[in-house]
């Protein structure tokens, strides 16, 4: 199947794809009239900024201000009932601040992996340690942590005032667009169900089934029961790239779920760093820091986490600094989970701070800077959903060192280098054939390639549920 070719003539070719027919003029007015309810609550509470809260605020606020659907509501669940937003608002906003990460719940978190990680070091044999790694144990501590989470949320809601839930009705379409799998939505699914509404599932990704070892504990566990419960109201599925809904097909198939399987479609991201003013950065602490590097600059963007390969990168890197390459490295992405020796590594290398350089809590103002001031962008996940740092990237015409994985050649196409990352050697070449042959070349040079806005993804989302007709091609 050919990858999305944005660089083509048609800028909007993924929209293409949108299988639904298109109706008459008195159908497009019928589908007009439908209200479309998005769910964004774990974005809504979040304080971080990563790729999901990314594309759920983008594509949430792009759907509000569509004059296309003028029906479009932005809700959260607030431990009883969805009740509306006017929108949702920008991260770092008052209301995140308010949520520090020195919660009780997250300080009792971090005091178990303190020590739990404390016996495992001074555990005699393996069965203490694979007991305290346990899915199990971990789905348990999970529970316990969103348990009291939705607790506290169902708490505040009765401090809230006379905030109306959304009432549904026959027509309307509610959308899970966020990562809802640690809040249990049945009652108000069977609320919508019962109206007449009808419910898709955005499905960001399977890695946590598909790939147990680079996910977080216990969230396989998480994402299988979260499927289970939420399959029997909903309408269809939706992942962010056709290799995600293939990835759904085939565990529906596998787990013995598919008597239960809705439609299952998919969409694209949008990308695009709004709204940021292009010397927004020129003062910050990256563009100082950029000012000293000499050479080459590669950069990597990404939470730190097991599956986006930070371990591997680091060691191409030493191999070039120990052979004298003038080459930079910049890290941009909070610290994850099962990372901590890693962070131990980063902060402690002789590099850090001179041609090592890591961003954990940038703003998108730095992050466009780096886009713009780097020489290419390395991205060599071992799996991921959709990836978007590569059409960001894309975007702004940074040349881009990929691997080789389906979802990656699903939306760059032949737009990155792909590099096998089983091993070392090929980012290695890779990274020394792109400085001997780029060197010269300069940034204004560049060849940007278009993709969807986040507009674009929006309405590709509305024409997929049916709230909005399918566009012609």
């Amino acid at each position: 199947m050919p990858a999305p070719s944005p660089g083509s003539d048609s800028t909007l070719a993924p929209r293409q794809e949108t299988c639904t027919s298109t109706p008459s003029p008195s159908g497009e007015n019928a589908l007009l009239k439908r209200r479309v309810i998005l769910e964004c609550t774990s974005t809504y509470e979040s304080r971080y900024n990563t790729g999901i809260q990314r594309a759920v605020r983008n594509l949430v606020n792009a759907s509000l201000a569509s004059t296309a659907c003028p029906g479009c509501i932005a809700v959260v669940y607030d431990g009883r009932h969805f009740v509306p937003l006017d929108s949702l608002p920008a991260h770092g906003t008052s209301h995140q601040r308010r949520q520090p990460s020195a919660s009780p719940v997250n300080l009792l978190r971090n005091a178990f992996h303190r020590v739990r990680a404390r016996i495992v070091r001074h555990a005699p044999g393996t069965a203490v340690r694979d007991a305290l790694h346990s899915e199990r144990l971990e789905y348990s501590l999970r529970r316990l942590v969103y348990a009291a989470r939705n607790g506290r949320r169902w708490l505040r809601s009765f401090s809230r005032g006379s905030t109306a839930r959304v009432e549904f009705r026959r027509g309307d379409v509610l959308v899970l667009l966020d990562s809802t799998w640690s809040v249990d939505l049945r009652r108000e699914l069977r609320r919508a169900k019962a109206a007449g509404a009808h419910i898709w599932v955005v499905v960001n990704d399977l890695i946590p089934i598909n790939h147990p070892d680079l996910a977080p504990e216990g969230t396989p566990i998480l994402i299988a029961k979260w499927l289970r419960r939420t399959l029997p109201y909903a309408s269809g599925l939706l992942g962010i790239s056709r290799t995600v809904a293939e990835e759904a097909r085939i565990y529906l198939r596998q787990s013995g779920l598919v008597g239960n399987a809705p439609k299952i479609d998919h969409f694209y991201l949008g990308a695009g760093l709004d709204g940021i003013a292009a010397d927004s950065a020129e003062g910050g602490a990256l563009a100082a820091a950029l000012g000293h590097f000499t050479g080459s600059v590669y950069l990597v963007v990404g939470t730190i986490e097991p599956r986006k390969n930070h371990g591997l990168i680091l060691d191409v890197f030493d191999r070039l600094w120990a052979e004298g390459t003038d080459t930079n490295l910049v890290i941009f992405g909070r610290l994850g989970w099962r990372s901590h020796e890693l962070e131990a590594r980063i902060r402690g290398h002789s590099q850090f701070g001179r041609r090592l350089l890591w961003l954990d809590a940038g703003p998108d103002s730095e992050l466009d800077y780096a886009y713009r001031h780097s020489s290419a962008l390395i991205f060599a996940s071992r799996c991921e959903g959709f990836g978007l740092p590569l059409v960001e990237a894309m975007q702004y015409g940074l040349p881009v060192l990929a691997s080789d994985i389906p979802v990656f050649r699903e939306i760059g196409g032949d737009y990155p280098i792909y590099i096998d990352t089983r091993d070392h050697r090929p980012l290695y070449d890779a990274i020394r054939g792109f400085d001997a042959k780029n060197a010269e070349v300069p940034r204004a040079q560049r060849n940007p390639r278009a993709w969807l806005s986040w507009s674009d993804s929006a309405r590709m989302l509305l024409e997929k549920v049916g709230v909005l007709p399918a566009a012609r091609s």
